[in-house]
């Protein structure tokens, strides 16, 4: 009976124990390398490692600033803060990324629209754009490719339209470019985009390639995951 009971209390120890993630953190900081040490131990290792930068920028005062441990805080909560920490890190260079890459753009080309207007033709309609391109750079540009991005009052994009030209801009020159696309109203971006008034939305050109006549050319791609775009400047292999 006695052997039983043994038997019965160990299993519901064993049962009751968490792994080493549900180890709470102690509200002391400074008794964390002590107690926390035999549950760290038994860490996968890359876990080690985002548990001890947590660590790290908890003692800098990153974590909790004036408010303390976070109550009930256990190593694995830990963990899920470091990783949330460092998506959002990411993220948050990715889009200075992003910025650069478009102020860069920008003292390269500029695009302009100069008439956006819905027509009908026949039995459909089509959504004119008219684009004045300048060559702002030091070097003749060969062709662009790009998206007009158009934003409300607010700033809120509403549509962008994709064009690409060319027929050649020399450095310091001017282009215009005409193109057009089918008109639904029942998409919302066509819709938006045809409603909005002159003088009461903005445009951004975001250039996905510009390609110059000396073979080199400016790139900027959307990627997988939390990267948004990568700059390529590079000389083509070609002739």
């Amino acid at each position: 009976m006695k052997s039983k009971l043994l038997m019965a209390f160990v299993a519901l120890a064993l049962f009751g124990c968490g792994g080493p993630k549900d180890r709470v953190v102690p509200a002391d900081m400074g008794k964390w390398e002590a107690e926390l040490e035999a549950s760290i131990e038994n860490l996968d290792e890359e876990d080690k490692k985002l548990f001890a930068s947590f660590v790290a920028r908890a003692r800098l005062g990153e974590v909790f600033g004036n408010k303390g441990v976070e109550k009930g805080l256990t190593i694995g909560k830990a963990i899920e803060h470091q990783k949330a920490w460092i998506e959002r890190k990411k993220r948050e260079e990715a889009e200075a990324e992003r910025a650069a890459l478009l102020k860069q753009a920008d003292d390269l080309l500029a695009v302009t629209v100069l008439k956006l207007e819905v027509v009908s033709e026949s039995s459909s309609e089509r959504q004119l754009l008219e684009l004045g391109l300048r060559n702002k750079g030091k070097k003749d540009i060969h062709g662009v490719k790009g998206t007009v991005k158009f934003m409300g009052i607010s700033g809120k994009e509403v549509g962008a339209i994709e064009f690409s030209y060319d027929n050649g801009l020399k450095a310091g020159a001017s282009a215009v470019w005409k193109g057009s696309r089918h008109y639904n109203p029942l998409v919302a971006s066509h819709k938006a985009v045809a409603n909005l008034e002159e003088g009461k939305y903005t445009t951004r050109f975001e250039p996905e390639m510009i390609v110059f006549t000396d073979g080199t050319e400016f790139a900027i791609k959307k990627l997988t995951g939390l990267r948004l775009l990568e700059e390529r400047l590079r000389k083509s292999s070609s002739p």
